[in-house]
């Protein structure tokens, strides 16, 4: 693990654009092994550990309408498909050969990255979210600082997430 996740969750950092990140107490970059025994907790950890966990819960809460957009457009791809197909028949019984139908499948074909984008999105921000939340949790329980999170999430009219969190430390201790 890299020092410097030490240092993001510490109140005593310093970052520098030229020097990067330093510590404030020692003014030197970070040199200890497994963890800092100058860190200190306050009120940025508690920021960090929110928003990790409030942008995991957000995208989670996207997956049925996710999984359903994906469902709906496959299934118009392969109708719009199935009709071309279907159109292309008729057409060869009476004895007419068009290239109609082949426009009409190429369309339905148009439709699947379509379906598929929203669906992969969705798998590559989870994955990126998780991995972000299990990082933080396997840097906090170096510290023994484990926690029990709480979110209401409120919907307005405009469709707005409002989001309360409630955060309990089950331990705090990091010594």
């Amino acid at each position: 693990m890299l020092k410097s996740k030490h240092c993001g969750i510490c109140e005593n950092q310093i970052s520098d654009k030229r020097t990067g990140t330093k510590c404030g107490i020692t003014n030197e970059k970070p040199q200890f092994k497994n963890k800092c025994d100058k860190i200190s907790f306050d009120k940025k950890y508690e920021k960090i550990i929110l928003d990790t966990n409030i942008e995991l819960e957000t995208i989670s809460r996207k997956k049925a309408k996710t999984y359903s957009t994906t469902f709906v457009l496959l299934a118009i791809s392969i109708v719009i498909m199935l009709l071309g197909f279907l159109l292309g028949i008729f057409a060869f019984e009476g004895g007419v050969i068009s290239t109609l139908p082949l426009i009409i499948i190429g369309v339905g074909f148009l439709v699947i990255p379509k379906a598929l984008h929203p669906f992969v999105m969705f798998k590559q921000t989870l994955s990126v979210a998780k991995n972000k939340k299990d990082e933080l949790d396997n840097l906090l329980s170096l510290y023994n600082v484990k926690y029990d999170l709480d979110l209401n999430f409120k919907e307005d009219r405009h469709g707005n997430l409002d989001v309360t969190p409630n955060v309990i430390f089950t331990r705090k201790y990091y010594r």
